[in-house]
């Protein structure tokens, strides 16, 4: 009796196996999961690429707001050094919305500098000379992207964006001294794309 009663349950079990793995219920079941992961995979994957994205795009910004504040005050000072100024509003205006400590500077205030305290600072080896203010420049770049190499092309792009949007404020070209700094910059950023595979010759045509 005990060995019929096993037998019994054997069958019973196997019949409910089959019945579960035919049940078109579980199947619509198990694919609905896998339609909901597949979903939630994709969803993910859009989400993470909106963020990065968004990511570069403001890192761009960032840089470009740093290079237009570098340029800016490299040029006052530039002009502050001069002897004739051409539009001495403009000078002041933009001065007053120069953020300093932004970028490091804690020297004298430069509406109060001298001629030629203005020279000693836009000098070779001055604060907003063109090796300092472009190292401040690439350096910022290249610090804040690391070896992200979307992040350093974006940031090379920033800083074109921030000299043009210096210019743009100026009204007109920039002088020759923030011209080789722009270059300088970009030589520095092109050095580190270079060193991570990229060929700056061929991205930069």
């Amino acid at each position: 009796m005990a060995i019929e009663n096993v037998k019994g349950s054997l069958e019973y079990s196997k019949d409910l196996q089959s019945a579960m793995a035919s049940n078109p219920l579980k199947k619509e079941t198990t694919s609905e999961i896998q339609r909901q992961k597949n979903i939630q995979e994709a969803a993910s994957k859009i989400d993470a690429k909106a963020l990065m994205t968004s990511y570069v795009v403001e890192f761009q910004m960032n840089v470009s707001s740093t290079s237009e504040n570098n340029f800016n005050s490299q040029n006052s000072v530039s002009l502050l050094g001069g002897s004739a100024l051409s539009n001495p509003d403009r000078l002041t205006s933009i001065l007053n919305g120069l953020d300093l400590n932004a970028i490091g500077y804690k020297g004298k205030p430069l509406q109060e500098l001298t001629s030629n305290e203005a020279k000693a600072l836009i000098a070779e080896d001055g604060f907003f000379g063109i090796a300092k203010t472009s190292a401040r420049i690439a350096d910022f770049v290249i610090a804040g992207a690391g070896d992200d190499v979307e992040k350093l092309k974006a940031g090379r792009e920033g800083v074109i964006r921030g000299y043009n949007q210096a210019q743009k404020a100026w009204g007109g070209e920039l002088p020759d001294i923030s011209k080789e700094t722009l270059q300088k910059s970009l030589e520095k950023i092109d050095k580190r794309l270079t060193e991570l595979g990229v060929n700056v010759l061929e991205e930069n045509v």
